[in-house]
């Protein structure tokens, strides 16, 4: 039987654009808090954002309230919390390349 060539693809929060799911950062939502999933194991509703700087303050700036995918509302200081997060973690990989 042939490998499926089927590749997930899923749509950014920041940006509104799809892309394939491995191009992104999951972002889970377990217990009422959200957190970047690196390993996309994490159990609970689940987002996506493109870990580019334009998409993370797009995200940052959105004037949506309840984001569908996470089933949740995020203010301002959840949204910068979880950014914040994220570059941290891009600083890291690209030091540690």
């Amino acid at each position: 039987m042939p490998a499926s060539s089927h590749k997930a693809i899923r749509t950014c929060l920041g940006c509104m654009r799809t892309d394939a799911q491995t191009a992104m950062v999951r972002l889970a939502s377990v217990g009422g808090r959200v957190l970047p999933d690196g390993s996309s194991r994490q159990p609970g509703r689940g987002g996506y954002l493109h870990d580019s700087p334009e998409c993370l303050v797009r995200f940052e700036r959105s004037k949506v309230r309840e984001f569908r995918s996470l089933r949740l509302k995020l203010g301002l200081n959840e949204r910068r919390e979880i950014t914040e997060l994220i570059r941290s973690r891009l600083a890291t990989a690209t030091q540690l390349d």
